[in-house]
């Protein structure tokens, strides 16, 4: 029985950062504003067995209820209801065997395998919780991660609020290497499908987070945003809503074989058979669990 939930101190949620810094004041400053939000939140939590199973070994995936969540626009009575939300939608969608793996970003949950020893996963979020506490991640032979889309439920759909890829010196020649094991298909473009496959195996419409919202666009952190969501979405066939998020299809978008030229048709025909293979193996795992 997981122990009853109390809200994260300070070192807990910054491990790394002392407390004679102004990230401290910050924290303690938004603990004292929002103190009723805290109470609502720890109440929260201790209602269901499974919110303490997935805050008792990440206390610090609370904290953005008193920094962010998904859209940086929410307020913090928002941010609750946000939070939530998602939580109530993750023990409806994901399986009971599922949702147990997903206490800690370590006990990823297998969804698919796709070519040359990549395999797509369910995890928890361990890089920024701000963007959602579920993602779909792209790992090759040796589980190392190579792509991550995060997610959450809202009342609208599943909202993704981030794709990541390889970072540093080697980052290019990653996604030049990853594009000929997805049968000249970007990975940025497969996580995207990922997204859209998984939002339908669940019955939802598929959303992609708008740049203005994205919750790491705030000033000191706008240079870790490498890519403008709002061009990202549109290549993907998205059209923003009148909520202010962008649509996806239901299904990603897909030429005619006889359309392409005769010299890559088979790599076209592996491709979709992939993503056949990957809608199918989300439906099962979602539909049967």
């Amino acid at each position: 029985m997981p122990q009853p939930f109390t809200f994260p101190d300070y070192p807990t949620v910054y491990t790394q950062t002392p407390k004679l810094s102004s990230q401290y004041l910050k924290y303690t400053l938004r603990t004292l504003l929002h103190r009723r939000h805290i109470r609502a939140f720890e109440t929260l939590i201790n209602s269901r067995p499974e919110y303490q199973a997935l805050y008792e070994k990440r206390p610090q995936d609370a904290y953005p209820l008193l920094h962010a969540f998904i859209d940086k626009r929410l307020n913090a009575t928002q941010r609750l209801a946000a939070i939530e939300y998602d939580l109530a939608a993750a023990v409806r969608h994901f399986p009971a065997a599922t949702l147990a793996r997903l206490d800690t970003p370590d006990t990823p949950v297998p969804l698919a395998t796709l070519s040359d020893g990549l395999t797509l996963v369910l995890n928890r979020n361990g890089i920024c919780t701000d963007e959602g506490m579920w993602a779909l991640t792209l790992t090759d032979e040796n589980r190392s991660r190579l792509y991550t889309a995060t997610f959450a439920f809202t009342r609208a759909g599943l909202l993704a609020a981030s794709v990541q890829g390889p970072a540093g010196s080697e980052a290019k020649d990653t996604v030049r290497r990853l594009t000929k094991q997805l049968h000249g298909l970007r990975p940025q473009q497969l996580m995207t499908a990922a997204l859209q496959y998984l939002a339908a195996a669940l019955g939802l419409n598929a959303l992609g987070i708008a740049h203005s919202r994205q919750a790491k666009l705030r000033w000191k952190l706008k240079k870790r945003v490498k890519m403008n969501y709002d061009h990202f979405w549109q290549e993907s066939g998205a059209a923003l809503g009148s909520d202010g998020h962008w649509h996806l299809p239901a299904e990603p978008q897909r030429k005619d074989i006889a359309d392409i030229e005769s010299k890559k048709r088979s790599m076209y025909r592996k491709r979709y058979q992939m993503l056949d293979d990957l809608e199918a193996a989300l439906k099962t795992h979602f539909q049967t669990a």
